[in-house]
């Protein structure tokens, strides 16, 4: 029995085995219904996410916000989009935007195309215009080479920082550089998606990274935007919130981030991550790099904020730090500077002694001390507007790893300050250049593309007490750069929590110019109006001088117009000097074909006596033009001297139909030989 039931149970086994084998060898068709339902599954994501997408966008939420856009009546030009700074910023509604910087959308062999990348120091505030460096250089590179066609195209904005510097690359080199400036580091910190910025994503350089690759999508917009405004709703209902009002005072997500600290560390690690792609994107693209360290105001500009280490005696710290003032104030800088010395061993974290330990040993006449103890108090500044000289290691060590050039702007500004500490000799609050400091960073740049030997022949260099005397910024823009620093020292973090200074009333409205630039800074009038306004009033004073540089700062800035080179050649003409008019006028004319510009040509070049080449001229302008008095007069004037007196005779008679009481006409048909 034992042995039958064994034999059923192999039996019954086999039976077993073989329906297995059937199971486990699935029909073709069952086979492609399971890949169908599973790449079905794995579609259905794919499938919601598209169709999410599709659908914001048909409603028309977001936008792409490219990095150059067309001019519309002007497409063969282009010019950064002024809402480009949209893809970083969701909280401030008035975003940064760049310099207007128009360049040819087709790049020709004769042009050089420098890009400038960088923050409000790259972009000129509180100048803008003809005080930024980047048109300083643009201006003297152009004199230099007088045969190449220089472009300097600046995508500096405020409050950006290595993350947004990164992010345009791609689409700079589609553009074909030449060369790319880079000026940048001061917002690591508070610029859009820093670490301690109110824009913060984070303290995770890839995340940030992902984001801004991804944030074309209308659902990532979405996500965002969503977040700010939940963001925003938590910030209104907290307490100790962080000053509202300018961009600078916006971008503050964390006011305290101590010297060493891990905060700290995060924004040297996300600049050096960020740094070392954009300049390996570039060395790729063989494209030079020209990297300037940074540079602020040392000397003149207490630090903003300071703290103590955790375990610091801060009773202790406080007797010796004022008694080393005391001493100070009595004239015992010996004793003055070993209580400072005292603060500094008790804590090496604050800021206050190095600063005052830094201003004892300048008094003392030890320079180089005194320096490196006011560097040694902006870096511990905690609230972190300027660049620590980490930042300025990180630019140095990066430039060396991808064959960058750096160029040593810190110690050029140095070198052109009192005792080599940097204060308001160059600059005009605690990191931005004024005038002279901006001059000096061109110079720096203009000198490193020379020895680099880059763009062509350097033998008509500009020397440059010439370039200084020759830069386009006028005395509206400059007064409206010292009115947006009256704005930005009016309150917080240069005033108390709180306090808000008034400016615009002790401004003398009386003067002229200074009308102009107060309405222009509170946004009464734009800048062409306020330029016309200017050169309106050096042409009536007879300020011929400041009147062109109006009209030169107007071609800077539109260079694809035709009447301010219509402007600069008639102030010229009214100087007599007619070659350097005939040039504008030319130029004018090459941009964009005018009556007036023919005219005027024609004009000249019948006063040299070239009568031949003027017709021409004077025959397009009155085709262009039949009502244009003068250039009738002057073709028929043009006639008679080439003895074409039926022309003449018909060409004054047009006139005099127009202008019965033209004197110079009527005299002109009356010595006309009878036909």
């Amino acid at each position: 029995m034992t042995s039958e039931s064994s034999g059923m149970t192999s039996e019954s086994s086999g039976m077993t085995s073989e329906s297995s084998g059937m199971t486990s060898e699935p029909s073709a068709t069952q086979s492609s219904h399971r890949l169908a339902f599973t790449l079905a599954m794995l579609a259905i994501p794919f499938l919601f996410f598209g169709m999410t997408e599709g659908l914001l966008r048909l409603s028309g939420f977001g936008d792409s916000y490219p990095l150059f856009v067309p001019v519309q009546t002007k497409p063969e030009f282009l010019y950064q989009n002024r809402d480009v700074a949209r893809r970083y910023f969701t909280h401030i509604e008035n975003v940064p935007s760049s310099l207007t910087d128009f360049f040819e959308a087709e790049k020709d062999s004769s042009t050089y195309r420098i890009f400038v990348q960088g923050g409000s120091s790259g972009a000129g505030f509180p100048y803008y215009y003809g005080g930024a460096f980047s048109r300083m250089l643009e201006q003297r590179l152009i004199q230099t080479f007088p045969d190449r066609h220089i472009e300097v195209v600046n995508t500096s904005m405020a409050a950006v920082n290595s993350y947004t510097l990164l992010d345009p690359v791609d689409e700079i080199l589609e553009q074909k550089p030449d060369a790319v400036l880079i000026y940048a580091g001061h917002n690591e910190y508070y610029g859009a998606l820093g670490v301690g910025s109110s824009e913060s994503l984070g303290r995770f350089p890839g995340l940030v990274r992902s984001y801004l690759a991804l944030a074309d999508l209308r659902m990532v917009q979405a996500l965002r935007s969503g977040l700010a405004w939940v963001t925003s709703l938590t910030r209104e209902t907290s307490s100790g919130d962080v000053p509202s009002g300018n961009l600078m005072q916006r971008m503050i997500g964390n006011q305290t981030i101590p010297y060493g600290s891990p905060e700290y560390h995060s924004g040297l690690r996300q600049f050096r991550s960020n740094l070392s792609r954009i300049l390996t994107r570039y060395r790729q693209h063989d494209v030079p790099v020209l990297i300037g360290t940074l540079a602020s105001n040392e000397r003149d500009h207490e630090p903003f904020s300071t703290g103590f280490a955790p375990s610091t005696d801060e009773i202790a710290w406080q007797a010796a730090y004022d008694a080393g003032l005391e001493a100070a104030r009595q004239g015992d800088a010996a004793r003055a500077l070993a209580q400072l010395d005292r603060a500094i061993e008790i804590d090496s974290l604050n800021a206050d002694a190095f600063y005052a330990r830094g201003r004892m040993l300048e008094n003392v006449g030890r320079f180089d001390d005194a320096r490196r103890d006011y560097i040694a108090a902006k870096d511990r500044d905690e609230l972190r507007f300027r660049a620590s000289e980490d930042i300025n290691d990180i630019i140095k060590e990066e430039a060396a790893r991808h064959r960058a050039h750096v160029v040593d702007i810190r110690l050029a500004l140095s070198d052109a300050s009192p005792n080599g500490i940097i204060g308001s000799n160059a600059m005009v609050e605690h990191l931005h250049p004024n005038v002279e400091g901006y001059f000096l960073i061109a110079d720096a740049y203009y000198e490193a593309l020379r020895e680099r030997k880059l763009i062509g022949d350097w033998s008509t260099s500009i020397p440059k007490h010439t370039a200084r005397t020759e830069i386009l910024l006028t005395p509206v823009d400059s007064l409206v750069g010292v009115f947006r620093i009256y704005q930005l020292m009016a309150g917080w973090p240069f005033q108390p929590p709180g306090v808000t200074t008034s400016w615009a009333d002790s401004i003398d409205t009386a003067d002229p110019v200074a009308k102009i630039a107060l309405a222009l800074v509170q946004d009464e009038i734009n800048w062409q109006e306020a330029n016309e306004s200017l050169l309106r009033y050096f042409e009536q004073t007879g300020d011929y001088h400041r009147a062109l540089q109006a009209a030169l700062a107007r071609i800077q800035e539109y260079p694809f117009v035709s009447s301010p080179y219509l402007a600069a050649g008639n102030i010229l003409m009214k100087q007599r000097r007619y070659d350097e008019a005939l040039v504008y006028f030319t130029e004018g004319n090459d941009v964009e074909e005018t009556a007036a510009g023919h005219r005027m040509i024609g004009s000249i070049l019948l006063q040299r006596g070239d009568r031949s080449v003027a017709l021409p001229h004077l025959e397009r302008a009155v085709a262009m033009d039949p009502r244009d008095l003068p250039a009738l007069y002057n073709l028929s004037g043009a006639y008679a001297l080439e003895a074409e007196f039926d022309k003449a005779r018909q060409t004054v008679r047009r006139l005099l139909e127009l202008e019965p009481d033209h004197r110079d006409g009527r005299r002109l048909l009356a010595s006309l030989p009878a036909s």
